[in-house]
This record gives structure tokens, sequence and C-alpha cells, in this order.
């Protein structure tokens, strides 16, 4: 495609990169024994939303290298 789909991948890596950051910091706080089941439930929405954040940087600059070599 263009030039955009390259950097809004960068930018959705560098996203990913931030939260799995973010979580990895407050991983001592949840397993404790006070934990509760809400609290599992954002850590496990929190790890799909880096999955799916960074695939979908993969994904654009995945697309930017194919259209770059189909021109």
């Amino acid at each position: 495609m263009k030039m955009k789909d390259f950097f809004a991948g960068l930018f959705f890596l560098l996203i990913a990169g931030y939260f799995t950051y973010a979580l990895v910091q407050d991983m001592p706080k949840l397993f404790i024994e006070s934990t509760t089941m809400w609290q599992y439930f954002i850590a496990f929405f929190r790890v799909a939303l880096i999955i799916f954040v960074f695939n979908l940087g993969l994904t654009l600059i995945k697309k930017f290298f194919v259209s770059r070599k189909a021109a």
C-alpha cells in the first residue's frame, strides 16, 4: 500500500510493547491472596489486547512489503 501502512504498523507494535511493559510491571500485584476474579479478567483482557494489537501491526507492515514487491 503506502508508507502510512508501514508507520501505522510500527505504531501498533510500539503500543503493544508499551502494553506488555505495563502488564509486566503490575504482575507482582496480580498474584496476591486478595486478588479478585475481576482482576484476573482484566489481566486476561489486557493479554488479548496485546496479541490483537501486535498482530494488527505485523499485518500492516506485511501489507506494506507485499504491495511494494508487487509494484
